[in-house]
């Protein structure tokens, strides 16, 4: 039987640690409606068009159970928590994903100090975390993998296109969020998107000024040689 657990920083709870996961809470993140109004009239203008959803951050909250501690020696127990005070440091961001939401992972920190208390036989201990508001898949969009396809809402399609002149370039954003794709370029090639257009040599591209939006992305590519498009759909 699987048990339930959190990976977090390269830990996981309960193989590494021997927590038992009692109970979790998976927070959705509030939607921020940002919004202005212009002067001398009673017209908004909504951001939401500029830069897509808003959200605040997410909370996840997780209770563990520490097995029978009345049966470690002070120096076990002592040991214990020394183990869980360091993997759960407050204020560092470390990807963490949950065994009940596979394929996907959180960027995560602990929120303040958890919470622990002995009991009979037992020891529970909660953690709070405040995550990034959107969820990431952990598979590229460009990977074909059987297991993590989601026929509801997943496209296959292949994102590595070659260029030799001009030509049109169509890619899916299956996510709920924007996203910027890494761009993986062999020779040279101009990218043109949503108004923006960014000249790219040979190798490997993440600060660029291309962008993906929900859904269809229709892309100008200029140039010789090949360009990949590499990116993680982000879901609530």
């Amino acid at each position: 039987m699987d048990v339930k657990s959190i990976y977090f920083d390269g830990v996981n709870s309960w193989d590494d640690l021997g927590l038992l996961l009692a109970s979790a809470s998976i927070g959705y993140p509030k939607k921020n409606k940002a919004r202005i109004q212009i002067p001398n009239s009673n017209i908004y203008y909504d951001y939401a068009e500029l830069f897509g959803d808003l959200y605040e951050e997410r909370t996840l909250e997780f209770e563990f159970i520490i097995a029978r501690p009345d049966a470690m020696t002070i120096e076990e127990l002592e040991y214990k928590r020394s183990q869980i005070a360091n993997w759960l440091e407050p204020g560092i961001k470390h990807k963490l994903s949950y065994s009940e939401i596979p394929f996907y992972y959180f960027i995560a920190e602990v929120q303040g100090d958890y919470e622990y208390a002995e009991e009979n036989g037992y020891a529970p201990l909660k953690v709070k975390f405040v995550c990034y508001p959107y969820k990431i898949h952990e598979v590229d969009e460009a990977d074909d993998i059987w297991d993590t396809f989601e026929f509801e809402n997943d496209i296959a399609q292949d994102l590595t296109f070659e260029v030799s002149g001009t030509r049109e370039a169509k890619i899916y954003n299956a996510g709920t969020a924007k996203v910027s794709p890494k761009l993986i370029v062999t020779g040279n090639v101009t990218v043109e998107l949503n108004g923006l257009s960014e000249s790219l040599g040979a190798g490997t591209h993440e600060q660029t000024k291309i962008v993906l939006s929900r859904g269809w992305n229709k892309s100008k590519l200029n140039g010789s040689g090949t360009i990949r498009f590499s990116f993680s759909k982000e879901v609530l």
